[in-house]
This record gives C-alpha cells, sequence and structure tokens, in this order.
C-alpha cells in the first residue's frame, strides 16, 4: 500500500482536457437501497442495493464561460481524476455521461474570482494510469 496523496499533485480532466486553475474537487458515490418489510417483521424481507447516482462537484479559479455555457446547453462530458497524478501505477477514477445541474460564482474585492460546478454522471469507473 502506497502514502497518502497530496492534492498539490491530482489531476481533473474534462474529456482530455486538464481542467486550468482548479482548487478543489469531490467524486461520490450514492446507492439507494431498496428494503421491504412484511407486517410483524422488524427485519426487511428484501435488502437489495438499489439505483447508483455520481455525484461530482468542481471548485475552480474563473477564466471563462465554459463551465456556466456546459449547464445552459445540457452538454454532457466524461471526468477524469487522478487524486496522485498521472504516473504509472496512480489511481483513476473516471466519472462518464456527467450532467452539470448547479453552477455560482464567486467574487469578492480582495481575492481571485472562482467558480463552483456540480454534477452527476451516470457511471464511475476505477482504474489506474
Amino acid at each position: 500500500m502506497s502514502g497518502p496523496f497530496l492534492g498539490q499533485n491530482a489531476i481533473v480532466k474534462k474529456g482530455s482536457t486538464e481542467v486550468g486553475y482548479a482548487t478543489g474537487v469531490t467524486v461520490g458515490m450514492d446507492i439507494d437501497m431498496i428494503k421491504e418489510y412484511c407486517i410483524g417483521d422488524d427485519s426487511p424481507k428484501v435488502f437489495e442495493a438499489g439505483s447508483k447516482s455520481y455525484p461530482v462537484s468542481i471548485d475552480a479559479m474563473c477564466l471563462d464561460t465554459d463551465w456556466a455555457s456546459d449547464i445552459l446547453s445540457g452538454a454532457t462530458c466524461s471526468l477524469e481524476v487522478g487524486p496522485g497524478g498521472s504516473t504509472t501505477g496512480a489511481p483513476k477514477f473516471t466519472i462518464g455521461a456527467v450532467v452539470f445541474s448547479s453552477w455560482e460564482l464567486s467574487l469578492e474585492p480582495s481575492g481571485v474570482v472562482a467558480e463552483s460546478v456540480s454534477g452527476e454522471g451516470t457511471s464511475l469507473a476505477l482504474g489506474t494510469y
């Protein structure tokens, strides 16, 4: 087992293009549970994994209108996240058919203009570089 990863070495790609000036990324996996109970039982008769979803969010310094345009157009893309960079053997997470559903622009007089975008993908593939 290798040691922990440093965020400064991570890479995030939208399609095949590295996301410039990303300051944070979150990838999740949610699974709905199917539980069905019968009258008189306190334990479920059916207890199975149901629908899966793969939420993602990215925080980045604002460079252009690409993220906002994606939401307005309903565009989808794949995202690739490499928490340990792209060195051979490093883990890779690929989220497929991501639809972005939320975008925020944040500006303060004393700081860099930032944006946050979040959405959900249809698949999550685990691999290595």
